[in-house]
């Protein structure tokens, strides 16, 4: 790719991804999405910059390719196929504009063309899902896919997804381990990477909100043991990453303890109680926190 498009491309996206972030309330009161929209357009701008697949590969339907047809790769251990070469690294980019158009349409609550790009951007990865490129990625999306059949209350369907992704974050610490690269870092270059640090914690962040959002589906599907192991599990993640807003994360421990106490554990639910009392005394001190349980990771 030439320089001066590739500098156009990573432009575009990083503008896209700044009006990505714009709050909702900072638009004007009768276009509250018109940030979401201009995001929307300078995505599709990189889009058409990159070009379509190989032989449109991206758009040619297949059986696996969504839930809504039936799944049956989801729960099956990946194999580690690096993303290599021109055409691997253009599947990845293209991938990640799917990823955050994905993202922008369910955010603009247009769920159906969410839905659309975020199965092509699994599709494009799929492959791939295992490299230490494309695995953050491609739990994201899962995530993200998860938690859309969610709202529209199909929770077989976000449970399906949201176990996916968590196995396969865990084959991966397993099997390879090393931060994996944060989808942004596929319009940086080389000077601008981010640090292995950094990577780290940005990877644990999306396996945690991973494990928050399936508490939620184990709890919606009353399996209420797995939904407060669940939870334990991701209120202990956000301590120890320190990625949490106190009040929140008070309120989450202290209905846990009820949970404990209906069992009569009741150790573990003085445990909670008194977290939450630590946790909720820092309400008001903190004035930067890092964001709770968002849509993205």
């Amino acid at each position: 790719m030439a320089d001066a498009p590739w500098a156009e491309l990573r432009e575009k996206f990083q503008a896209a991804l700044a009006l990505s972030r714009v709050e909702l309330h900072k638009n004007p009161e009768k276009e509250p999405y018109k940030s979401k929209y201009r995001a929307r357009a300078l995505l599709e701008e990189v889009k058409a910059l990159l070009g379509p697949a190989p032989e449109d590969e991206d758009d040619r339907p297949q059986a696996e390719d969504s839930l809504a047809s039936g799944d049956h790769t989801l729960a099956l251990p990946a194999e580690l196929v690096e993303a290599e070469g021109p055409i691997a690294q253009g599947a990845v980019r293209r991938a990640v504009i799917e990823f955050h158009l994905g993202v922008n349409h369910i955010d603009t609550e247009e769920l159906s063309a969410g839905e659309e790009h975020l199965v092509k951007c699994l599709r494009l990865l799929r492959k791939y899902r295992m490299s230490q490129d494309c695995v953050s990625l491609y739990i994201q999306a899962q995530n993200n896919l998860g938690i859309l059949w969610s709202e529209r209350e199909e929770i077989e369907s976000a449970q399906a997804y949201l176990e996916s992704s968590e196995a396969l974050y865990n084959q991966y610490m397993k099997e390879i381990g090393s931060p994996p690269l944060d989808p942004t870092e596929h319009f940086l270059s080389e000077e601008e990477k981010l640090a292995e640090q950094e990577r780290s914690k940005r990877f644990e962040k999306v396996y945690t909100h991973n494990l928050y959002y399936l508490a939620q589906v184990y709890q919606h599907m009353e399996m209420f043991e797995k939904a407060a192991h669940y939870c334990h599990s991701t209120l202990k993640r956000q301590l120890e990453h320190n990625a949490y807003h106190p009040m929140e994360w008070a309120i989450n421990a202290a209905t846990l303890s009820q949970f404990y106490i209906n069992k009569q554990c009741f150790m573990e639910a003085r445990h909670c109680l008194s977290a939450a009392n630590v946790i909720f005394g820092q309400t008001g001190k903190i004035s930067t926190m890092e964001d709770g349980q968002h849509r993205r990771a």
